[in-house]
């Protein structure tokens, strides 16, 4: 694909960028959240589709030590990946710019039909600010919300879904309730498609009705790489999207709680 048919979005990725700020980013990610990340071996040599579990609020750490994860792995150059996210978090001052050069842009599944094109692998987030602003009780779970734009996504591009689990992002803040109801009140949902408006708990703004920026607590952050899955292969052309759903939902749930047993205790270093 020429340069000059890939969209300015995407063209914002800048891998001088990256690897004049790998080493620190990463140093400070091994630190703070003694990030670990495994499987990457799972990974097949062709444009895939990565889709996770999403945590930690609007911070989404989560989404930081993949990116730098895989920019480790696999190098900056040799296969790149973006990520899809909320416009709030490509249009933020300086957080944006930030992002935006790691290579993460708006979620939109034109961006990710170009990304592969261009020999490019995507990660999506289904569960969206629904999942990452769950409850902390649910943290060890799937919350996707029955939303299977990321299955027709990948059987319409025929690329394979690698799922990708993570736990301990939803340590780095305290989300106390559901919010998806207080945000269909203020018809947050409509105007700007922010699905959820929980009260949470933060530094250093403590408890607060809405989330804000905050600094993440220092929480354990594991990340375990799945295996493949060939959604031609295993539902053919014309699947059954509820049973896809159901299936790939399944395997990572599945996968997230074997990797919440690892954890004895909540927040202890």
């Amino acid at each position: 694909m020429d340069d000059s048919d890939i969209p300015a979005e995407l063209r914002e990725r800048d891998p001088e960028f990256i690897r004049a700020v790998l080493p620190a980013l990463w140093l400070t990610s091994t630190v703070w959240f003694r990030a670990e990340v495994n499987g990457f071996e799972n990974v097949p040599d062709e444009p895939v589709l990565f889709v996770g579990n999403h945590s930690g609020g609007g911070g989404t750490p989560d989404t930081f030590v993949l990116l730098l994860a895989y920019n480790t792995f696999f190098t900056v150059e040799g296969r790149p990946l973006y990520a899809l996210a909320h416009d709030t978090i490509t249009a933020a001052p300086f957080l944006g710019t930030l992002t935006r050069k790691l290579g993460v842009v708006p979620a939109d599944n034109s961006f990710a039909e170009t990304i592969f094109a261009s020999g490019g692998s995507a990660l999506v987030y289904p569960g969206g600010d629904v999942e990452a602003l769950r409850p902390w009780r649910q943290r060890h779970q799937i919350v996707f919300s029955g939303r299977k734009g990321f299955l027709r996504l990948a059987h319409q591009a025929g690329v394979k879904i690698v799922p990708v689990v993570a736990t301990g992002g939803h340590d780095t803040l305290f989300v106390l309730n559901d919010g998806r109801r207080t945000a269909q009140l203020l018809r947050l949902d409509k105007v700007a498609r922010v699905k959820s408006l929980p009260f949470t708990l933060s530094i250093p703004w403590g408890l607060l009705p809405v989330p804000l920026p905050h600094i993440p607590l220092p929480a354990k952050i594991r990340m375990q790489v799945l295996e493949p899955i060939d959604l031609r292969a295993r539902f053919g052309e014309d699947p059954d999207w509820d049973h896809a759903y159901d299936y790939v939902t399944s395997a990572m749930q599945v996968g997230l709680s074997k990797l919440a047993s690892r954890t004895i205790v909540p927040m202890i270093r």
